[in-house]
């Protein structure tokens, strides 16, 4: 649907089923409305019985989609053959084209826990990633921008990690220009945070 339009301008496209939870960002790129996201061939999640159960499903891999708007045609390509979710940008570009996506690496398991935090160069093909450290799963990493950035990733990924090891909780904060570094940041709380989902940060001045 045009950004402006309604319900008498949708245009559908066909492309091969699969489910999406997520979505990282979406964008006008000349004559295309360019889609980058977590797809999955199926889903189990509302499945209670284990033996209806799917061996491909809640495997979701980022893929980017090419609606052209012109010719109708769709172009799906997969960016990448490790499984991730929670896919994230500087929402300050938000619905424009961004260079940089982050998500959360799923560690293997039948359980969805995530182990490591990914960042993507979506130009050029590239990632790097940031451990949590054996034994450490975190959640959907929001991205903070720094006060004045000078370019698209100058800021931090934050997260909550909670080590099984120890049994406690920290908030982690990740240079977002040098993800494979050293951590930044750890904030050990005193109380366990239990695994959730969906993050935000809020700035001062939004708050004022």
């Amino acid at each position: 649907m045009p950004r402006h339009g309604d319900s008498g301008e949708v245009r559908w496209f066909e492309t091969p089923a699969c489910f999406v939870w997520h979505t990282l960002n979406a964008y006008e790129e000349g004559d295309e409305v360019v889609l980058v996201a977590c797809r999955m061939n199926s889903t189990n999640v509302f499945v209670t019985d284990e033996s209806d159960r799917l061996p491909d499903g809640d495997i979701p891999y980022l893929h980017r989609w090419r609606f052209n708007l012109k010719t109708g045609e769709v172009k799906e390509e997969q960016l990448d053959d490790v499984p991730s979710e929670f896919p994230r940008v500087n929402e300050e570009l938000l619905g424009r084209k961004t260079r940089y996506g982050y998500s959360a690496r799923m560690a293997p398991g039948t359980f969805p826990l995530f182990d490591a935090l990914i960042k993507y160069d979506l130009d050029t093909g590239k990632s790097e990633t940031s451990e949590f450290g054996k034994g450490r799963y975190g959640g959907e990493a929001v991205f903070a921008p720094r006060l004045n950035a000078s370019s698209e990733d100058d800021g931090w990924l934050v997260t909550y990690v909670y080590d099984e090891n120890t049994q406690t909780s920290e908030l982690v904060v990740v240079n977002a220009q040098d993800i494979s570094g050293e951590t930044v940041a750890r904030v050990i709380i005193p109380q366990r945070v239990p695994y959730g989902f969906h993050a935000a940060w809020v700035t001062e001045a939004q708050l004022s």
